[in-house]
């Protein structure tokens, strides 16, 4: 597995086949499956209620247990179903940073995609070019406050590794307008990506140092 730089013949140990989201997009499949196990209990506790109700062999009382058992899931089921549907949103709006990201790459950058990273799940993208490192994470609409904080973290400790500065940054992914920085994080919206990454001026890192990087990952 190998990534050329259109420079010279350097190679690294990644995966460039890798696709972006593909993390988000496995997480959505398995509650996509538990979603469909527990409609496939809920057809049959119906099933089996209605048939014993027909052949009057099921009390009232215990229809009517069986019945505020299954009122009492719902809610649960519906929190389920919401966040199927974010996993679910979520990876498409990585697969598409992803992709846009990866037009970087045909101007010397390294382009990385769902990096593990221990204790903290998974990086999103990491974009190393002659301008910098960056750490980007995806967010459909809005951020909150403990987004902020974990990829100050995450930054944090890809630069421990790197020994260059990593820019945090939160990419919008429907959302328009101008990058801001709230609490040192760079919040960027969809259409400035790239053009914010081109006029950014920090210390690149070493291929050297990016290669050893990416064999441990």
């Amino acid at each position: 597995m190998s990534e050329a730089a259109p420079a010279d013949d350097r190679v690294m140990a990644y995966d460039v086949e890798r696709r972006p989201g593909t993390w988000v997009a496995a997480q959505a499949r398995r509650r996509e499956r538990v979603i469909w196990i527990g409609a496939a209990i809920f057809v049959a506790v119906i099933g089996v209620m209605l048939a014993l109700a027909i052949g009057h062999r099921l009390s009232i009382a215990a229809s009517t247990l069986l019945l505020l058992v299954v009122v009492a899931a719902k809610p649960y089921a519906d929190r389920y179903a919401d966040s199927y549907i974010h996993w679910l949103g979520g990876a498409r709006a990585e697969e598409s940073v992803g992709e846009t990201l990866n037009e970087l790459r045909r101007e010397g950058w390294i382009v990385m995609h769902d990096v593990e990273q221990e204790r903290e799940g998974n990086i999103d993208h990491i974009a190393s070019g002659p301008n910098g490192v960056f750490m980007i994470e995806t967010k459909l609409r809005r951020y909150e406050d403990r987004d902020l904080v974990k990829a100050k973290r995450q930054a944090a400790k890809l630069h421990d590794e790197l020994g260059v500065w990593v820019t945090p940054v939160i990419r919008l992914h429907t959302r328009s307008g101008k990058p801001f920085r709230p609490h040192g994080v760079w919040v960027v919206p969809r259409l400035s990506l790239l053009d914010w990454l081109r006029d950014q001026r920090n210390q690149p890192v070493p291929f050297e140092q990016l290669a050893r990087f990416a064999d441990r990952v």
